[in-house]
């Protein structure tokens, strides 16, 4: 059991908590990339800070706070130039680093705008999904987990509805082992790890570099122990898992202290392990 004070410091999100200073440190999935294709910025909120992300006309995306820094105007209702996005109210145009390169209502030789940035944050593209970076420079490279980047198979995403819940929540249920038998098991009727679900006689957990291995063994025909069930928890908010040709990702993206946002990535492996052209906006199920 966690004191409230150990609570407190991992469930905040927020800028300079001690969690959310944390996960800035990491790169989220903010959006399916082809959401942006018809309607250019959307609003998004990730971290407990509310964003536009939009779709430049040459294809780049930013990633801004949604006030506007001169009089709070949302961005959400601005105007795409180039791959610029221009504030409704007073005209101020800013480039996807977040610097003022145009305010229409300033004096021909003012420098003011030089002097001038819009909070942003870094996005790049990977598997479909628009992933964004709120941490201190320089950025990391996003990693490109197989699941993201693999080209020998077809790939789809699945987004489900937004829960009303912290991201620790769901982080801390996928390592407990126990609650499979008794919670889903009872609800289905039928095992969830398959028939030798109730032959499971032990759970390990293997810390490696990413996070943390969880493993099922239970009885074999010669009366030993063997692992018929594992998979990683990878660190700090992504389940990995894989059932045949089947490979699974699940972001848990903290939106703020009592909502998350989660993003599956599916891999299914071809047959016979031929290269496929990726395509480069995978088919995308929203789940209800």
């Amino acid at each position: 059991m966690l004191s409230k004070k150990e609570n407190e410091k991992l469930t905040r999100v927020g800028p300079r908590t001690p969690a959310g200073e944390f996960l800035r440190r990491y790169w989220h999935p903010v959006a399916v990339a082809a959401e942006l294709r018809d309607q250019p910025i959307k609003r998004v909120r990730l971290l407990g800070e509310d964003l536009v992300l939009y779709r430049g006309e040459n294809g780049a995306h930013g990633l801004m706070e949604e006030k506007c820094c001169h009089r709070g105007a949302s961005l959400a209702y601005g105007k795409i130039e180039g791959d610029n996005l221009r504030c409704p109210y007073h005209g101020w145009l800013y480039a996807t680093s977040g610097k003022c390169v145009e305010q229409p209502a300033e004096p021909g030789n003012s420098t003011y705008k030089d002097r001038v940035r819009q909070t942003a944050y870094p996005v790049e593209k990977l598997g479909g999904l628009l992933f964004a970076y709120l941490g201190p420079e320089p950025a990391p490279l996003l990693p490109r987990y197989d699941v993201l980047a693999r080209t020998d198979g077809e790939r789809r995403i699945v987004v489900l509805p937004q829960l009303d819940c912290n991201w620790l929540q769901p982080m801390e249920n996928s390592v407990d082992p126990t609650h499979n038998h008794y919670l889903h098991s009872q609800r289905t009727g039928k095992p969830v790890h398959g028939d030798r679900e109730a032959d499971i006689q032990k759970y390990e957990f293997e810390v490696f570099d990413y996070g943390i291995m969880k493993k099922r063994l239970a009885k074999n025909g010669n009366g030993k122990l063997e692992v018929v069930n594992q998979h990683p928890l990878v660190f700090p908010n992504m389940l990995r898992q894989h059932h045949g040709r089947e490979h699974y990702l699940q972001y848990r993206v903290p939106v703020d202290d009592g909502h998350t946002l989660f993003y599956e990535v599916y891999f299914i492996e071809s047959a016979n392990g031929a290269t496929v052209e990726p395509s480069e906006d995978p088919p995308v199920e929203y789940a209800s």
